[in-house]
C-alpha cells in the first residue's frame, strides 16, 4: 500500500508542528492551495512566516510547492491557533503582472510563448510542461503580444482558451498545458444503498447549474490580423484581411442537456485563432458544462488503488441516491489528513468529456474558480 504519510517542509526544514492538513487541487486552475493548521511552538510562537518557502508532500509525491501567502490566527489562554494558506509558486504567475515587451513572433507554440513570458518576469524557476501539444501560432494569426498591465492570469487565459487547453499545476511548483486525455484512473466510487457492502464512498454531494451554459453556441470565424508583419506584404484586396469576409463565417454546437431558449453569440476577439468556428464553440460549450456539474464524493485515505486521487483521470461512478451510473471525470481533489487522526480524500467529478475537444457530454445515463475565461 503506498504510504498515507504527509510531510511538511519550511525553508527545506521538515516541520512537525502542525495539527491537520488540507491540499486542493483543480484540473482548471494554474495554482494549487493548502490549508495548514498548526500551533505555537516552545520558544517560536509563530513557527511559520509570510513569505516562507513550504512544500507537502504525501509519501514522497509533492502535492505542493510554493510559499506561505497568508494567516488568520488568535490567541487566548486556552489555545493560540494559526491559520496558514499555502500557495503553489505559480501564483507568482498569475498575481504579477508580464512586464515590457511580451511578445512572441510566429511561427511559435504555446509552451515557447509561455515559458518566454515566465523568463521576462524573473520566473524562470517554474517550469512549462506540455501534455498535448496545441496548435502553434502561425504567420498572418494572431501574435501573442500583452499590455504591460497585463496579469499572468490575463495573459494566459487568453492564449490558452485560443488553443483550447487549459493550464493546471503539478505539485512540484511546474505549469501544465492541459485538456482531457480520456485516461481511466484504478479505482471506481460506489454508493448504493446503506447496506451495500461494495460502497466506499462516505458523503456525497451533488451540484448542477445552468449557469453559463447555453443550448447554442454561435461562434464567428474571423481571425485576428495583428501580425503586421506579415499583411503588410499582401495586397490591399486580399479576402483573408477583410472582417466582412471572415465574419460570415459561424459554426455553432448544441447542448441538448440545457433548454432550447438559451442562445450565446460569440465572434471578433473572441474566436479561436487556429480552429474551425465550431472547434471553437464546442471547446466553450464544453468548458460551461464541466464548470457547473459536479458529484462531490469524499472516500477514505488519499489513493485509488496504486496511484494518488488526483484530477484529470476517469473513474466509473454508482451512486443510487442521485441515480447516476456513469464513467465520470475528475476535476477536483481536497486531500486531508489530520496529525493525529486518518486521511480523507474529496473527489470532484463531473462529465466524461469534460475540459476535452469532444461534443458537450449528453448526460450519460445519469438523470441529472478555478482558472479560466
Amino acid at each position: 500500500m503506498p504510504s498515507e504519510e504527509v510531510t511538511v517542509t519550511v525553508n527545506g526544514q521538515a516541520f512537525t508542528g502542525w495539527k491537520s492538513v488540507e491540499v486542493s487541487r483543480e484540473f482548471d486552475s494554474a495554482v494549487g492551495s493548502c490549508s495548514l493548521e498548526i500551533s505555537e511552538a516552545p520558544g517560536n510562537p509563530l513557527p511559520i512566516k509570510l513569505n516562507d518557502d513550504v512544500q507537502v508532500l504525501i509519501g514522497k509525491r509533492p502535492v505542493i510547492t510554493g510559499y506561505a501567502f497568508s494567516m488568520d490566527g488568535s490567541h487566548s489562554a486556552d489555545s493560540h491557533d494559526i491559520s496558514i494558506t499555502i500557495e503553489d509558486q505559480t501564483a507568482s504567475f498569475t498575481d504579477s503582472t508580464v512586464g515590457p515587451k511580451t511578445e512572441f513572433q510566429p511561427e511559435i507554440d504555446l509552451k515557447d510563448v509561455l515559458t518566454g513570458t515566465l523568463k521576462n518576469m524573473g520566473l524562470s524557476h517554474i517550469k512549462v510542461i506540455d501534455n498535448v501539444s496545441p496548435d502553434t501560432f502561425r504567420p498572418g494569426g494572431e501574435v501573442p503580444v500583452a499590455s504591460i498591465t497585463d496579469t499572468g492570469f490575463d495573459w494566459l487565459d487568453k492564449w490558452t482558451s485560443k488553443r483550447n487547453v487549459l493550464l493546471n499545476s503539478d505539485g512540484k511548483g511546474n505549469l501544465v498545458i492541459d485538456r482531457n486525455q480520456m485516461k481511466m484512473g484504478s479505482f471506481n466510487l460506489h454508493k448504493g444503498p446503506e447496506d451495500d457492502p461494495a460502497n466506499n464512498v462516505l458523503e456525497a454531494n451533488y451540484q448542477n447549474s445552468l449557469e453559463g451554459r447555453h443550448n447554442e453556441k454561435r461562434v464567428a470565424g474571423q481571425k485576428s490580423t495583428n501580425d503586421l508583419n506579415h499583411w503588410e506584404k499582401r495586397p490591399k484586396g486580399d479576402l483573408p484581411a477583410q472582417a466582412a469576409q471572415l465574419s460570415k463565417n459561424w459554426g455553432a454546437i448544441k447542448d441538448a442537456t440545457v433548454r432550447p431558449d438559451r442562445i450565446q453569440h460569440i465572434r471578433g476577439g473572441g474566436g479561436i485563432e487556429g480552429k474551425t468556428p465550431e472547434d471553437a464553440a464546442r471547446w466553450r460549450a464544453n468548458l460551461a458544462q464541466a464548470r457547473n456539474l459536479t458529484y462531490d464524493a469524499t472516500v477514505q485515505g488519499f489513493y485509488m488503488g496504486d496511484e494518488l486521487w488526483w484530477p484529470g483521470f476517469l473513474v466509473p461512478v454508482y451512486d443510487y441516491h442521485f441515480q447516476i451510473s456513469d464513467v465520470m471525470f475528475i476535476k477536483g481533489v481536497t486531500l486531508r489528513k489530520e496529525w493525529d487522526g486518518g486521511s480523507k480524500t474529496q473527489v470532484k467529478c463531473t462529465v466524461k468529456s469534460a475540459y476535452s475537444e469532444k461534443d458537450p457530454d449528453k448526460g450519460g445515463r445519469s438523470s441529472k474558480r478555478g482558472l479560466g475565461t
